[in-house]
């Protein structure tokens, strides 16, 4: 198993351990309306799984050369796509499409790594790129939610030690 995939495999586990650490009304605090909260986070997840990264690189396996199309997160996002009350139906949501892609990337073979699409803004990419751009989103990620656990759970239970650090969910 390439290092991509092993980090995709492990994003879902990783989630399911910070989810566990929040109760499910602090899945939904969002530290400024400008900012996501952990619900909304795993919600943008899930559809870059199904509309943007996952999709393109599925996409570069089934086809020629596959145009990919724009996928604009803020869009997304002031449309309500990530918008949901429940962080532990979001992290479900994000755990069946992440299952989905595992079965087919974990049949990947090394020949298909070269194999390209066309992206509307950068042009021409290979599979390993978009492997490695989908890793990098998913840490990406996995830090943001480890923020506002950080933030959430224990912030306050450090009391006058808050001099030490800071959050920045």
């Amino acid at each position: 198993m390439t290092p991509h995939i092993r980090c995709l495999k492990d994003t879902t586990t990783a989630l399911e351990n910070l989810v566990a650490l929040a109760t499910p009304e602090k899945l939904l605090w969002k530290p400024s309306p400008d900012r996501w909260s952990i619900c909304e986070v795993l919600n943008h997840l899930t559809d870059v799984e199904k509309l943007a990264v996952g999709l393109r690189a599925k996409r570069i396996l089934d086809e020629e050369i596959p145009l990919f199309v724009d996928y604009d997160r803020e869009a997304r996002y002031r449309a309500g796509a990530y918008t949901n009350d429940d962080g532990e139906l979001a992290l479900e949501n994000f755990r069946k499409a992440r299952k989905a892609s595992l079965a087919w990337l974990e049949k990947i073979q090394p020949s298909d790594w070269k194999r390209r699409g066309m992206h509307h803004v950068v042009g021409e990419v290979e599979l390993s790129q978009i492997l490695s751009l989908w890793a990098f989103h998913d840490l990406g990620h996995i830090r943001q939610v480890a923020e506002l656990v950080k933030a959430i759970s224990f912030w306050d239970g450090i009391g006058s030690l808050q001099v030490y650090y800071s959050v920045q969910p």
